[in-house]
């Protein structure tokens, strides 16, 4: 080995501590927020917080244990479909963290354990291959959205908060950033810590050793628990269990099914996205009608929740879903990819097995589960027993009647589109839509003020649509930074599966299509535990070299993101010259961009409240 080649092996090892040790820090620092926020909620959560510390450290000592460990992970996303200012959320962000923390520590080790070896050995491509090789490509397009994300968090009164952060105290402060609606400049930093924490944990798990097999653990967690979700909705829905209080006693849908979920269509979004992982059953070494039977019930069982639940949205992408399930069902057989070209009877069993699967699930409501639920609140002697039934066929009719009335979702949308056109190249901020738009809706010669009459009467806590939220964000320049991101990884995951046959990019391919096609309905990053999904299947991702790409299809992808690095440059530019959103203030003639326009006077205090002898503000004990 020379000695350049000793100098450059020196150099990666230390570039990859000091990022290792950042990322530490990081991961820590967010510890201290949970800490903060959430350890002295209430017994259970704190009973939480210690047993993810416990089996943490227990896996950390025994790296074994973390495929175990990830699985659980997966297992318990269906407890986590609340807003990201519930207590829920809070507690799946921490989950997040310390299971992050645990990959990077069991990342350091075996890291350590290559390097030695490969002293002892004086081989350096040992310690160079020795960790799982990311995509760079597809990491540094990530970075770039990020990186445009993070610059434009200047349009927020930063000024203001950093000098509310040393008035109210860390744990003050980081309960405000923690619990704030989205209405509030402070509900963009709590969306920031969120997205890079969920880039660290995908990247971190893409680095380990058989990240791919890691993946695979956690996708298996997350369908285990999502046909549990199912089954305790279907016992909660007819009586049998009640799961009021864990959905915080409310019920925003009377008569749907919500399972664990604070909103039915929250729940239609986490089955559309777990159900493709159903297809890892059928690529397992398993075999038997038994097995497949199992799958396939698991599968009607999940379609049932969906239509119980009533989620339009569901209803319209769940078909499509499942003619792409069934579409690559039958392109493998005994566990392996045969092939693409698809002969006129392989069609028509696609064709033919969707509406079976949907009449199957149909069959089942009506003919067998209400009248079974109805026999057994019979029996036990509960009154109206059979008006449950009844309503339920009502239930269903009326929502499949509004499928075709898009108009609530369109005025969600036009509130959206009017927030981005203010800044349309650059967008309004990360997460920022609602805090603008409650700021707009006040300012008579705003786009949103104008077109008026096509919105709703109050300002919603998203477009409800991910495209129009990204628009709004980001604008154009950040709506396009996403396209890249996704098209490059979808890319990446189909010439993978073509050329290597790795069936496990099948189900991961189908998850990012249903959550870009549920998408069109609801704002993704909303609800913390669904927008992780992404960052699972863009984990996934970097785990395939970007060498399985033509040559010519990776020369063009790095001139692309040499175009990305400009345009984030350009876009941190006309964020600081518009810092604090002072230009949009300049523009319609207020003091400062707020709603109330005595905000910076008020250092140190909490927004306005309205009482019975007028408005007033509390501040903060000893600020």
């Amino acid at each position: 080995m020379g000695m350049a080649g000793s100098g450059r092996m020196g150099t990666d090892v230390k570039l990859r501590m000091g990022l290792s040790l950042t990322i530490l820090a990081f991961l820590l620092l967010n510890l201290w927020y949970r800490v903060a926020t959430i350890f002295d909620y209430s017994r259970v959560v704190s009973g939480v917080f210690v047993c993810l510390a416990v089996c943490s450290l227990v896996v950390i000592v025994f790296p074994r244990l973390l495929k175990g460990f990830l699985f659980a992970f997966g297992a318990s996303f269906f407890l986590f479909g609340f807003r990201g200012y519930d207590i829920q959320s809070q507690v799946f962000e921490t989950v997040v963290v310390f299971v992050a923390l645990t990959a990077l520590l069991v990342n350091t080790r075996g890291a350590r354990s290559t390097e030695q070896g490969a002293r002892s050995s004086q081989d350096s491509s040992h310690l160079l291959d020795g960790r799982s090789h990311l995509n760079r490509q597809l990491l540094v397009l990530i970075l770039c959205y990020v990186g445009l994300s993070v610059l434009s968090l200047m349009l927020l009164p930063v000024g203001h908060i950093v000098k509310d952060f040393w008035l109210f105290g860390w744990k003050s402060f980081f309960l405000q950033v923690a619990n704030a609606m989205p209405n509030s400049w402070l509900y963009p930093l709590a969306g920031m810590n969120r997205l890079l924490v969920f880039l660290v944990f995908a990247v971190e798990v893409a680095k380990a050793r058989e990240s791919r097999e890691l993946f695979r653990w956690i996708f298996i967690g997350i369908f285990v628990g999502g046909v549990f979700c199912a089954f305790i909705g279907l016992l909660d829905y007819y009586g049998v269990v009640s799961l009021k209080w864990y959905r915080l006693g409310t019920t925003v849908s009377p008569g749907a099914l919500h399972s664990t979920f604070l909103n039915r269509s929250w729940l239609a979004e986490f089955i559309l996205m777990m159900a493709p992982f159903v297809l890892i059953g059928f690529m397992s070494r398993i075999k038997g009608l038994w097995w497949k039977f199992l799958l396939l019930a698991s599968l009607v069982l999940c379609e049932v929740a969906l239509l119980l639940g009533g989620a339009r949205g569901g209803w319209v992408s769940y078909p499509l879903i499942l003619f792409v399930c069934w579409l690559f069902f039958y392109f493998t057989k005994e566990g392996r990819l045969e092939s693409f070209h698809f002969k006129w009877r392989d069609l028509v069993k696609v064709a033919v097995s969707v509406p079976i699967t949907i009449v199957i699930s149909l069959l089942l409501i009506f003919y067998v589960i209400m009248p079974l639920s109805n026999y057994v609140k019979e029996d036990a002697g509960a009154k109206g027993s059979k008006a449950r039934p009844k309503h339920s066929t009502a239930y269903i009719e009326r929502q499949a009647s509004r499928i075709v009335e898009p108009s609530g979702r369109l005025k969600a949308w036009t509130q959206g589109l009017d927030v981005g056109r203010e800044q349309p190249w650059f967008g309004m901020g990360y997460e920022a839509f609602c805090w603008h738009a409650n700021i707009l809706s006040k300012v008579p010669d705003s786009y949103y003020v104008v077109n008026k009459d096509n919105k709703h009467n109050r300002v919603l806590d998203t477009p409800h649509n991910i495209y129009f939220q990204l628009f709004a964000s980001g604008g154009i320049v950040g709506l396009f930074f996403w396209a890249l991101v996704i098209g490059y990884a979808l890319t990446i995951l189909v010439v993978d599966l073509i050329r290597n046959k790795r069936l496990l990019n099948v189900p991961v391919i189908i998850s990012i299509i249903s959550f870009h096609t549920y998408g069109l309905f609801q704002s993704m990053q909303y609800i913390p535990m669904i927008w992780m999904f992404i960052f699972l299947a863009l984990g996934y991702a970097l785990t395939i070299d970007e060498r399985v790409l033509p040559d010519s299809v990776r020369r063009a992808s790095g001139w692309v993101i040499k175009g990305m690095v400009v345009l984030v440059l350009i876009g941190g530019v006309v964020y600081f010259v518009g810092r604090g959103s002072q230009d949009l203030a300049d523009r319609y003639g207020l003091k400062v961009y707020a709603e109330d326009q005595d905000w910076h006077n008020y250092l140190g205090f909490y927004h306005r409240e309205k009482g019975p002898a007028g408005h007033f503000r509390f501040q903060e004990k000893g600020g």
